[in-house]
């Protein structure tokens, strides 16, 4: 059951792990903490699969130049999209979308990255 603490009063801006516990920030700009949860089965053959599928994608993006990533991040904000240029990069290649990436390229009028082959 997740609990809200006053993690303000403490001086602090907790997010993500802490300690045994995970923590975000609702709506209402409350921190909610979770305690973890550890898994007792090993990951399956499909679950290992994406994990190094998304590790290559990656990898591919801290590869790129910083005027490939800038690209990305510009043509996201000219699209108004609700994502982030490597959001972008990452999910475009793990799904093999070429053509609505190179839509991308076209509509923000910048030259993107060429997207890698993730299997």
């Amino acid at each position: 059951m997740a609990f809200t603490i006053p993690w303000q009063l403490m001086g602090t801006t907790v997010q993500g792990d802490f300690a045994d516990l995970t923590i975000y920030t609702d709506r209402f700009n409350r921190k909610i903490a979770y305690r973890k949860e550890h898994s007792t089965k090993p990951r399956s053959a499909a679950q290992q699969l994406q994990s190094l599928r998304f590790k290559l994608a990656q990898s591919a993006w801290k590869a790129l130049s910083p005027g490939e990533k800038r690209n990305l991040e510009l043509a996201t904000l000219r699209l108004s999209m609700c994502l982030t240029g490597q959001n972008l990069f990452i999910s475009a290649a793990m799904r093999n979308m070429t053509t609505a990436y190179a839509t991308v390229a076209r509509q923000a009028n910048l030259p993107l990255p060429a997207l890698p082959a993730i299997p």
